[in-house]
């Protein structure tokens, strides 16, 4: 799949939702949330099946002075191909990362050039199982009154979501390392560790921003609404955060 985006919006927003709306074919009212979106995007504003059709869209808005991405659904990062970090360690020049196979990485400060933090929505599926007895009326006939009950078990699910904080880091000839609020052993922290897992992660965050000064920072992600309106009606901000971290990425280091 191809996802179209435009970026760095500007200028009167009624007269870009009316040249918006002619390139994609709809009307300005549908066009006008597109470019709302604070910090002037990026903004999803079209998805195709087929290259070429992308590769039209992609001409036309910027013939009318749109900034425009395209991205392939195949460039999505995952899981497998991140960093996920277990451990880290501060020192004056460089951050020392570890995962859980023990695997070890070292960025120096200044290769680091961007921090995205954001937070995901996990489900987590709960079961209960109840057994009660209950009266059998077959039973109670078929034994002359002496077996009465029966036992009945019932199994019920539920969801609960839960928000993850995650915080990516991005350096040149490395992949994606991601940093997540729930995995992170904090016990490295020594003296500095907090009371809570939010403490902490706060305060590695911070510390990041602090020694990769040169770095952009980004934090548009950290909320659902922030992550709905960057992909439109479309996708689903929930389903789909990868795509929005990867339209970040890109307007970040363009």
């Amino acid at each position: 799949m191809q996802i179209v985006a435009i970026d760095n919006m500007q200028g009167d927003l009624v007269q870009r939702a009316k040249e918006l709306a002619v390139v994609l074919g709809v009307t300005p009212y549908e066009t006008r949330a597109r470019l709302g979106i604070p910090s002037g995007g990026p903004a999803v504003v079209a998805n195709f099946a087929n290259h070429d059709l992308a590769a039209t869209c992609v001409k036309s808005l910027s013939a009318a002075n749109f900034d425009t991405l395209c991205l392939d659904s195949t460039e999505l990062e995952n899981d497998q191909n991140r960093f996920i970090v277990l451990r880290l360690n501060f020192t004056a020049e460089s951050l020392h990362l570890w995962d859980r196979s023990g695997e070890q990485l070292t960025l120096n400060y200044s290769d680091i050039v961007l921090l995205l933090r954001g937070a995901g929505i996990v489900n987590r599926v709960q079961c209960e199982t109840i057994t009660k007895k209950k009266f059998a009326v077959g039973r109670a006939l078929a034994t002359g009154g002496l077996m009465m009950r029966k036992k009945v078990t019932t199994t019920s699910q539920s969801v609960a979501s839960e928000r993850q904080p995650f915080c990516h880091i991005y350096a040149k000839g490395f992949p994606a390392i991601v940093l997540h609020q729930d995995i992170l052993d904090y016990t490295v922290l020594g003296c500095e560790c907090k009371v809570s897992r939010g403490e902490n992660f706060n305060w590695i965050c911070t510390e990041l921003r602090r020694l990769c000064s040169s770095a952009c920072w980004d934090d548009r992600l950290q909320t659902r609404p922030g992550v709905a309106q960057l992909l439109g009606p479309v996708f689903d901000p929930e389903v789909d955060l990868d795509l929005a971290i990867l339209f970040v990425v890109k307007s970040c280091l363009k």
